[in-house]
């Protein structure tokens, strides 16, 4: 097979996979992540079921691909912020504070990012899908960066958490697991409130997650 051969049949690979991704997108936002099948995308982005199989290893690897449309104003708020002077707490504050935002907004489909069968190691499929999409890739500092690709919801809110350890009396390298084990889990409490009653105030759950995260942490 000639070079033009595997370019071209390379390109349309990548063209179905945005294709049944942006399907998807589409669909959450028209029926929720819960409501979503393998058959109903296909239909969508004009395909056989089986086809799906060629690009995606399940149902559940192109929900966590499509996941990442609704990273993208919270991304977003990261590239700004990294671009603003401002001290390592205020930071942390402010990355929590956009993080619970967007995770309220979207509960059931961000509770199976973070909490779902593949949300062991996250940072391979945001790659391919930066890979995918650069164009929404933004810029970080290194350490907004190091949280935002941590492989999973426990590594990037000790990312996060390292950052603030000289600013706090009450943050250590002793119990700093600890305290960390104690953010992800409450969160990830007010989660599942917001998924087991969605007329739940989301500003009133992300500021009880974000006074539960300053008293924990001293910040």
């Amino acid at each position: 097979m000639s070079l033009n051969a595997n370019n071209s049949k390379e390109l349309q690979k990548k063209q179905n996979t945005i294709t049944f991704i942006n399907a998807t997108t589409e669909m959450i936002e028209e029926l929720g992540i819960e409501h979503i099948s393998i058959r109903k995308i296909a239909e969508k982005a004009g395909f056989h079921n089986s086809t799906i199989y060629l690009y995606f290893k399940d149902l559940d690897e192109l929900l966590l691909l499509a996941s990442m449309k609704f990273f993208q104003e919270y991304s977003h708020s990261l590239s700004l912020l990294s671009k603003t002077a401002t001290t390592s707490s205020e930071t942390f504050i402010k990355i929590w504070d956009y993080f619970l935002t967007t995770v309220f907004k979207w509960p059931n489909l961000f509770f199976n990012f973070f909490y779902g069968k593949r949300s062991d190691d996250l940072t391979p499929y945001m790659n391919h899908y930066y890979e995918l999409y650069p164009e929404e890739r933004n810029e970080y500092t290194d350490d907004i960066h190091n949280m935002y690709y941590g492989k999973n919801i426990e590594e990037r809110s000790s990312n996060l958490l390292k950052t603030v350890l000289n600013e706090t009396d009450k943050v250590t390298a002793d119990n700093m697991d600890m305290v960390n084990e104690i953010i992800v889990s409450y969160c990830k409490y007010k989660l599942e409130q917001k998924r087991a009653n969605m007329d739940l105030d989301n500003t009133k759950l992300k500021n009880e997650c974000l006074h539960v995260i300053s008293y924990v942490t001293g910040v």
